[in-house]
C-alpha cells in the first residue's frame, strides 16, 4: 500500500510539473509583449547623499523578565565619506509581530532625525514604506528595498489591464519577482543591453497624504529584480534609481551596497545580547532582583497590591 502511495505521488508530480513547464514556456513567449513596461536606467555620475537605515531586534531574558532590544543601524553619506551611527531602544512589553513593526518605525524615525541633521537627498530603507510611522515627514525622496515579497502589492497597483492580466496568470505557477525577471531579461536579450532595468510605476498605496509608488528594479542582468517602494515627486524616481545604480554591484550583487552593510551592522548578535545583560545585571540587577524575591515569596499580585 505505501508503495502504491509513493508511485500515485510520483506520477502526480510529475504530471504537475509538465504542467508547470508548458505554462511557463507560454508565459515566456508572451513575456515581450510586455516589454515596453519596462525603462532601462542608466548609472549617474552625480554624487548621492544619503541616509541608509536597517534594524535588528530581539528579546533578552534576565532573572525571568523579559526587555525587547531593537538596534538601528545608519549609514550617514553627505561626502563620500559614510558615517556608521547605532541608535538603540529598549521597551517592555512588546514582542512578536508588534516587535518586528516597532523596529521599521523606528527605522524611519532615527533616519527623519539624523535627515534634519545631515543634508541628503535620498533615505534609503529597507522594507516597505507602507504600513510605517514617520515616512510622511520626509522633505527627500524616500526609497524602500523588499527582498522578501509578502504580498502582490505591485500587481494590485497595475492599472494596464492587458499587463495586469498578464501577471495574474503568471502568478499561477510564479511568484511575482520571477515574473518581472522574465519580462526583464526578455527585454534584455532583444535589446542586447545590460544597464539597469526598472518597471512601470504605479500607486499602490499611500501614507499620511502621500502617494507610494511601487516597481521592480533589476540593477544588474540576470539577478533577481527587486520589488521597491518609492515616496517623493513622481518625475524623479529614475533619477533617484539612476544615482543608486552605481551602489549596487557589490559586495551583493544587484543589491544597494549600503542596505546590505546596514543590515550586518543592525543584527543583535551574542555578544551584544552579553553586553546588554551585563548593563541590566549592573544598572537594574538589585532592583529586579529585590522584585523577583518578593514576588516567589508573596506571589506578584500581593507584592503589587502592598505598594
Amino acid at each position: 500500500m505505501f508503495n502504491d502511495v509513493i508511485i500515485n505521488m510520483l506520477e502526480l508530480i510529475e504530471t504537475r510539473i509538465t504542467q508547470i513547464r508548458d505554462k511557463a514556456l507560454d508565459l515566456i513567449n508572451d513575456a515581450s509583449n510586455f516589454m515596453k513596461y519596462v525603462s532601462e536606467v542608466a548609472p549617474s555620475k552625480e554624487p548621492v547623499k544619503f541616509i541608509a537605515a536597517d534594524s535588528g531586534f530581539t528579546e533578552i531574558t534576565y532573572l525571568g523578565f523579559r526587555i525587547a532590544v531593537i538596534n538601528v543601524a545608519m549609514i550617514v553619506n553627505t561626502d563620500g565619506k559614510g558615517r556608521i551611527l547605532n541608535r538603540f531602544e529598549a521597551l517592555l512589553g512588546v514582542s512578536g509581530d508588534e516587535l518586528e513593526k516597532m523596529a521599521l518605525d523606528m527605522e524611519a524615525k532615527h533616519a527623519l532625525d539624523a535627515s534634519r541633521s545631515f543634508q541628503i537627498n535620498v533615505v534609503l530603507l529597507d522594507g516597505a514604506i507602507i504600513g510605517r510611522n514617520y515616512v510622511s515627514r520626509f522633505s527627500v525622496p524616500v526609497i524602500a528595498h523588499v527582498k522578501d515579497v509578502k504580498s502582490n502589492r505591485y500587481l494590485q497597483g497595475i492599472v494596464d489591464t492587458e499587463f495586469k492580466n498578464y501577471v495574474s496568470r503568471a502568478l499561477q505557477i510564479m511568484e511575482e519577482p520571477l515574473i518581472m525577471h522574465v519580462i526583464m531579461e526578455t527585454y534584455r536579450i532583444r535589446n542586447k543591453t545590460s544597464v539597469a532595468l526598472m518597471t512601470k510605476p504605479y500607486i499602490v498605496g499611500r501614507v499620511g497624504d502621500r502617494d507610494v509608488y511601487g516597481f521592480y528594479v533589476q540593477y544588474l542582468p540576470a539577478t533577481l529584480p527587486i520589488y521597491t517602494e518609492y515616496m517623493g515627486n513622481p518625475s524623479n524616481i529614475q533619477q533617484v534609481i539612476s544615482r543608486i545604480v552605481p551602489l549596487s554591484t557589490m559586495p551583493r550583487l544587484g543589491y544597494p551596497a549600503p542596505l546590505y552593510i546596514v543590515d550586518k551592522m543592525a543584527r543583535v548578535n551574542t555578544s551584544l545580547k552579553d553586553m546588554i545583560r551585563l548593563i541590566m545585571e549592573k544598572l537594574g540587577g538589585d532592583a529586579l532582583n529585590e522584585l523577583r524575591g518578593m514576588y516567589l515569596k508573596m506571589g506578584l499580585n500581593e507584592y503589587v497590591k502592598s505598594k
